[in-house]
């Protein structure tokens, strides 16, 4: 099994991730990584998670067979309006983001507003994996070994770019589970984006000299509130309507 040349535009936790489990497994062509900064791509290339680095998106994307989107949830609708014209007619663009119907909607109403026959192919994805750490120096190459990865494609997606998509995430040890976007926000507000909520919110009422008497269950509760508060507040933005239901339940 082989899935030619990727792409991957953010080189951090999940996108170094994804580059390393390719790798390792043998089922790339190629392995291109896009960042905005040269020093976050050379570390990439470092732990050998990509072949080679570029900061020319166009460059990168013109090539590939799939397309990872692994920025933040806010980036991810504007590069997939700038990636779409210029991707190959048999390529596939999917993303990372752990909300889904805002991106979906996002970059399908670009897709068709541009393209009547011939759509290009944009397909949801949401691996539940990863660490409250970020960086691409916490990427594994089994980060992503018997996780769940959510599959959201619609109308507009062949079976054939699915079932692709589908065995690259199996090739990386995933399980798939096909989900509507709707369907899917619903279920990672009450998993997911709710319990970090919680999480910061108790890590922010602590006093800091009260927790040197902190046991295990408070520390393991608040872990989580450790990831990257900008990342979370865009996917909390993103999801706000299914968080807000979840907290009336």
């Amino acid at each position: 099994m082989n899935f030619g040349v990727v792409a991957i535009i953010g080189t951090g936790l999940i996108g170094g991730s994804i580059g390393l489990g390719l790798k390792e497994r043998g089922l790339t062509k190629s392995i291109i990584g896009v960042g905005h900064r040269k020093a976050s791509i050379n570390k990439a290339l470092k732990i050998k998670a990509i072949d080679e680095g570029t900061t020319n998106i166009e460059k990168a994307v013109s090539r590939a067979d799939i397309i990872i989107l692994a920025t933040s949830v806010d980036l991810i609708p504007c590069l997939a309006k700038k990636i779409i014209p210029l991707m190959k007619a048999s390529a596939i663009l999917t993303d990372v983001g752990s909300a889904k119907n805002y991106i979906v909607s996002q970059v399908n109403r670009e897709i068709r507003g541009r393209y009547d026959g011939n759509r290009p192919t944009f397909i949801g994805a949401h691996p539940l994996a990863g660490s409250e750490q970020s960086g691409i120096e916490s990427a594994r190459s089994d980060l992503f070994e018997g996780s769940v990865c959510v599959l959201t494609p619609t109308s507009l997606n062949s079976k054939k770019c699915i079932t692709k998509l589908s065995n690259m995430w199996k090739a990386l040890g995933a399980k798939i589970s096909i989900l509507t976007p709707s369907e899917h926000d619903e279920i990672v507000a009450f998993v997911s984006h709710l319990p970090h909520l919680v999480a910061s919110g108790l890590a922010g009422v602590v006093d800091e000299k009260h927790w040197k008497f902190a046991a295990s269950g408070l520390r393991d509760t608040t872990r989580v509130a450790s990831g990257d508060p900008e990342l979370w507040l865009s996917i909390c933005k993103q999801n706000k309507a299914k968080i807000i239901e979840a907290l009336r339940c």
